[in-house]
């Protein structure tokens, strides 16, 4: 019976949590780390994950290169609606079939 009320326990603790926490959080890391790869404050991170401040584009797009997730993912846990944005957009280069 423990075992279950320490898994209920867990799970109130992750509803709890911001998506870009859980998105650090399952990449493994702490604010330290990220730190360390983004150069962004572990107060700066901390306001984005309480939602206190949002982060410029670029720290968005360092966030999705470290964390491996898509552009539209980020913006999508930063509570953006992104229902209109399309998932990837046909390329602009000519392909090598065509001359």
């Amino acid at each position: 019976m423990k075992q279950t009320s320490c898994t209920v326990q867990e799970n109130l603790q992750e509803k709890d949590k911001s998506p870009l926490r859980l998105l650090r959080e399952k990449a493994g890391l702490t604010r330290p780390q990220v730190k360390q790869h983004i150069g962004v404050s572990e107060r700066m991170q901390a306001d984005w994950e309480s939602g206190k401040s949002m982060p410029t584009v670029e720290n968005v797009a360092a966030l999705a290169n470290l964390y491996q997730v898509s552009l539209k993912t980020m913006f999508e846990l930063l509570g953006l609606d992104v229902t209109k944005i399309p998932d990837d957009l046909p390329s602009l280069a000519p392909s090598p079939n065509e001359n």
